[in-house]
């Protein structure tokens, strides 16, 4: 460490020494001067009140059980008597989870083996509402319960040997330490904090060993708490989430040292010193670089993560105002409204890797950051808070109803309730992900079109390729499949490997390699977009995006991809989407595989003369290849499909249609226009089921399309048009054609007819810079649509991408800022 950095953390740590010494316990959470507040928030707030009144209810209830019989009410918490000496206290009962004789971390535990530690957790619980009660009240028959309860818990915890499993496990989890400290071991702190005035004046604890009131000892108090500081410290990986989540328990810890320098140097773990095991909040930060930027994990890991980094931040600014990290790290509250802005127009998110479907961003933590803004005189950020959460108030979304609240708010929002405008496009870098959505003005949720294109890297991120979801009719229809449990066969060998996504496989063979649990695959790249992020759009009826993508994970893939999503609103309730994906290989006999999942009941093809037959063994090649927990998988995956069903080759122009029937109150559909071209084959197979599916498609096998291309697939590409339409409407595509220049796919010719309209639109999709000529068109780049009505008289042109364009031999001139245009004819 450079001289100039020792200087100046020697100056923070004489400043936090010295601002420490003004006040006395309780500070974690709340501070014993701001009690006369909170006194007043009770008598005068109704939500204040209820918080109160809610939390001393229940908490009476326990206290009343306690007092009938003390040494009864506690020896229900889990010891294990049997490892006990006389007049001793005895350990607790150990959690602990094997899978086929080996130890393995608690996600997949079963009830009976969590039961110990759920009873804990719940005393544990009762104490901390027994130390604010006491802390609200100062009535001593809250303090003594919950003193009785930890004192209990530090004299049993430290019966139990340290685990040395990865360097430093748990107390009571030997296998996870990584889920102890989360769970048990930032209570403890909280705990003693709130009634530390009643231990140091010499109070009592009832010890059910010697069946008596005892004094505390704060001094093994102090050790548990050093010791799962102590855990975090040493204990854990850098470079995820894992920093993040074990990070309370260590300022919750540290702040509970009496000892000030002690404290000081172990809170330093947190504000700036790395170790091996944990990253400190300088690196943390380093991931919100730029104002948008959120955690670069999948959607639970991302808004959780920056939840409690934003409400760390709030806790250690209240203690040392001086500090300023609301202002030293803006970018972390900035970005915990972010997830929202990647939702449906039916609010559900979109998903990648382990992410959920209803994972939303936290009014709480909203708030917290809205105090935090405030404390720090961050006007743009209370401006930006402020809006969310008295839109989310007055709507009955959000009510204040955890004790932070009661401790942190009040009722001075400042702002106005403005309706959230999301934007047109979108993306989330590190997912690699390109988003577009085109609300309807009918405000109709059923009624809007959205997409996105993405695949990338990362901690929870699947290896999928450049996948695509597609909505329709107020549901996600074309769908990643998601997660369920960690560790099990369909979660490693299906769920996160690439035929659970809408992708292309290549050679059979796509696959992850390297990185986060041996699945790392590059980053889908941008190569245009319109509108840009932000950008208002040249068009209010078009969008698109193009995008590349490297497969050469493994040997037998070597692939470039490249594809191109446009979405094309035809009126306010009708439109469609365009997929091209172009894929080849260096190697000798390729072969590529599109793939597409659809929630539903079944799928149907037009084409009389496509006749399938039952194919079982076609992705069987890897079903019984070896598979070695996080890091050896049953590539690429498609060995779950089921009733596997194969044309022969074909050649000709299709249409099928998913069917989903059984959505409550409607059924929907989504029907597939696909251009023939030579050396392909069709299958359909029974996928397993998508996780957090509308009911009843959660517990469903997914219908699922597969179309094999022999030989290279970019010259000729995949191509499929989808549109989506519900029961009561028909589909408004009357028929695709694609067009063609010396035998090379350009676009396409689809005639719609619309409620309103019949359509005819040429859709250019090529790579950048290549050229498409006819006897009518001239078009240099991308993307770009041109629109004609009934009569064959143009109607509109729309640029996404391109340099040159004419029609009928007439130019229209492209913006060379944004090689963009759009020209609306009717108007």
């Amino acid at each position: 460490m450079k001289l100039k950095s020792i200087l100046l953390f020697s100056f923070m740590l004489l400043g936090l020494k010295t601002y420490c010494q003004k006040f006395e316990r309780p500070f974690i959470l709340v501070k014993a001067s701001d009690r006369s507040v909170i006194l007043d928030k009770i008598q005068t707030k109704s939500w204040a009140k209820k918080i109160h009144e809610n939390l001393k209810i229940k908490t009476d209830i326990e206290v009343n059980k306690f007092n009938r019989n003390p040494k009864a009410y506690l020896k229900k918490l889990p010891f294990n008597w049997s490892e006990t000496s006389n007049n001793s206290f005895p350990p607790f009962y150990k959690t602990d989870h094997v899978e086929k004789g080996k130890h393995r971390n608690l996600d997949n535990a079963t009830d009976k083996e969590w039961k110990p530690a759920a009873l804990l957790i719940k005393y544990l619980q009762i104490a901390l509402d027994c130390g604010t009660m006491y802390y609200i009240t100062q009535d001593e028959k809250y303090a003594y319960m919950a003193s009785s309860i930890l004192y209990s818990f530090v004299k049993s915890v430290q019966k139990s040997k340290l685990s040395d499993w990865h360097g430093r496990g748990g107390w009571l989890f030997p296998y996870d330490g990584f889920r102890e400290v989360r769970v048990i071991g930032y209570k403890v702190p909280l705990i003693y904090d709130f009634i530390a005035t009643y231990l140091k004046k010499g109070s009592n604890a009832f010890d059910i060993v010697q069946n008596q009131k005892v004094s505390f000892p704060i001094d093994e108090l102090q050790n548990v708490c050093r010791t799962y500081a102590d855990i975090t410290i040493n204990y854990g990986q850098t470079g995820s989430n894992h920093s993040v989540l074990e990070a309370p328990n260590l300022v919750y810890n540290a702040l509970a040292m009496d000892d000030e320098e002690e404290r000081e140097k172990l809170l330093s773990y947190f504000l700036t010193e790395n170790t091996k095991n944990q990253d400190a909040l300088p690196i943390m930060a380093k991931n919100y670089k730029n104002q948008g930027d959120i955690w670069p994990e999948t959607s639970q890991y991302l808004n959780h993560s920056t939840e409690i980094l934003a409400k760390l931040l709030l806790v250690i600014n209240k203690y040392n105002p001086s500090l300023k990290l609301g202002a030293k790290y803006p970018n972390i509250l900035f970005a915990l409204p972010r997830l929202d802005d990647l939702v449906y127009p039916n609010n559900e998110i979109i998903r990648w890797g382990d992410g959920h479907r209803r994972q939303h961003g936290s009014y709480q933590a909203y708030e917290n950051a809205y105090v935090l803004a405030k404390m720090d005189s961050l006007k743009y950020l209370q401006d930006k808070f402020a809006p969310l959460l008295k839109n989310a108030l007055d709507k009955g979304k959000y009510s204040r109803k955890n004790i932070e609240a009661l401790f942190w708010y009040d009722d001075a929002i400042y702002g106005e309730s403005n309706k959230i405008k999301l934007p047109r496009t979108d993306r989330v870098y590190h997912a690699g992900i390109v988003l577009q959505r085109n609300v309807s003005s009918t405000g109709n949720a059923k009624d809007g079109l959205m997409g996105f294109v993405g695949g990338a890297h990362m901690v929870h991120g699947h290896a999928e390729g450049m996948n695509i979801e597609l909505y329709g009719e107020g549901q996600v229809l074309g769908v990643d499949h998601g997660r369920k449990k960690y560790g099990k066969d369909l979660h490693e060998n299906y769920s996160r490997i690439y035929a659970a996504h809408n992708t292309v496989i290549v050679n059979g063979s796509s696959q992850g390699e390297g990185g986060w649990v041996n699945l790392g695959i590059n980053s889908v790249e941008l190569i245009a977009m319109e509108p840009k992020v932000g950008g208002k759009g040249v068009s209010p009826y078009h969008s698109f995006s193009q995008t590349s993508f490297k497969d050469d994970k493994g040997e037998k893939a070597e692939a470039i991809q490249e594809r191109t999503l446009g979405l094309i609103r035809t009126s306010p309730t009708t439109g469609y989407y365009v997929d091209v994906f172009r894929s080849k290989s260096d190697l000798p006999n390729e072969y590529h595989d599109y793939l597409y999942h659809n929630i539903g009941d079944k799928l149907i093809f037009d084409n009389k003369d496509l006749v399938f037959e039952k194919t079982p063994n076609r992705y069987m090649a890897n079903a019984n290849k070896k598979w070695v927990h996080n890091k050896q998988y049953r590539n690429p995956g498609w060995h779950f499909f089921k009733d596997v069903q194969t044309s022969k080759t074909y050649k000709k122009d299709v249409v099928a249609t998913f069917h989903t029937k059984k959505l409550k109150g409607n059924s929907v559909f989504m029907q597939l226009h696909i251009p023939g071209f030579l050396n392909r084959t069709y299958t359909k197979v029974k996928a397993p089921i998508t996780f957090e599916a509308p009911k009843p498609y959660h517990k469903l096998p997914t219908p699922t399309l597969v179309v094999r291309k022999k030989g290279e697939a970019w010259e000729n590409p995949f191509v499929v048009v989808y549109e989506p339409y519900h029961k009561k409407e028909k589909p408004t595509i009357q028929s695709v054609a694609k067009l063609e220049q010396d035998g090379v796919y350009k676009g396409l010719e689809i005639v719609s007819k619309t409620p309103k309209e019949q359509l005819t639109q040429y859709v250019i999709t090529q790579s950048k810079n290549q050229v498409f000529q006819n006897d009518e068109i001239y078009f240099k780049g991308s993307y770009a649509v041109i629109s004609l009505d009934k009569n064959k008289t143009l109607k509109s042109i729309y640029v996404g991408e391109g340099e040159e364009i004419r029609f009928k031999k007439k130019i229209f001139e492209i913006d060379r800022k944004t090689n963009s245009l759009y020209i609306d004819f009717s108007k």
